[in-house]
């Protein structure tokens, strides 16, 4: 279970909306506090409206709908209405970054997680004030260590990993996790504290 506050790390999936929602329902079962995709916002957008529907979702207010079902339905239908919605609910933690140039950023122990499309949009200032800079434009899996500062992408989806970043236990580190999307498992963690970070890797 990820810890509160956490942020699970979808890389681009070049329009594989199959792709993209199996690894957002895997990061949502694992507890993440939200879900930031890296990719284009329409793909992800399309895939939310198209999930919402399929969780009984029609696009009206809940209250409406509600009303709807106060008046003529059963009790059992009231309950299946309020487990829809509640399901729907939750993927309100997707997210999507803005357009480029603009950056988004999260604030996670502390510390200010800087996240963008691709990072050639980034200057010195930017990465000056920043402890992490994630990005979605790579070709692979990277994390990696440049003086006080962090850069990470999860590479595209099609790779097979998505990332996890939260709050350590009673510190302010911060742990990042690797998952292997087809499997599940944990790859890889780092641990992120004061000057020094460790890393284990699965085997």
């Amino acid at each position: 279970m990820a810890k509160d506050g956490s942020i699970g790390w979808i890389g681009p999936s070049d329009q594989d909306t199959g792709r993209l929602r199996h690894a957002a329902e895997h990061l949502l079962s694992l507890g993440v506090d939200q879900i930031v995709y890296l990719g284009e916002a329409t793909t992800l957008e399309e895939q939310a409206k198209s999930w919402s529907l399929e969780l009984g979702g029609d696009g009206r207010p809940f209250l409406d709908r509600v009303a709807e079902v106060a008046e003529n339905g059963t009790p059992q239908e009231i309950a299946a209405l309020l487990e829809s919605e509640r399901a729907i609910r939750t993927l309100g933690r997707l997210r999507t970054l803005p357009p480029l140039p603009t950056r988004a950023v999260e604030m996670l122990a502390g510390r200010i997680i800087l996240a963008v499309r691709d990072k050639k949009v980034l200057d010195e200032e930017d990465i000056a004030n920043a402890t992490m800079i994630v990005y979605g434009n790579a070709s692979e899996w990277l994390f990696k260590r440049f003086g006080p500062r962090y850069f990470l992408t999860p590479g595209p989806l099609d790779k097979g990993r998505v990332a996890i970043l939260g709050g350590g236990e009673g510190d302010d580190s911060l742990i990042l996790t690797a998952i292997d999307v087809a499997s599940g498992e944990e790859v890889e963690r780092h641990v992120l504290q004061g000057a020094s970070s460790r890393m284990t890797v699965a085997g």
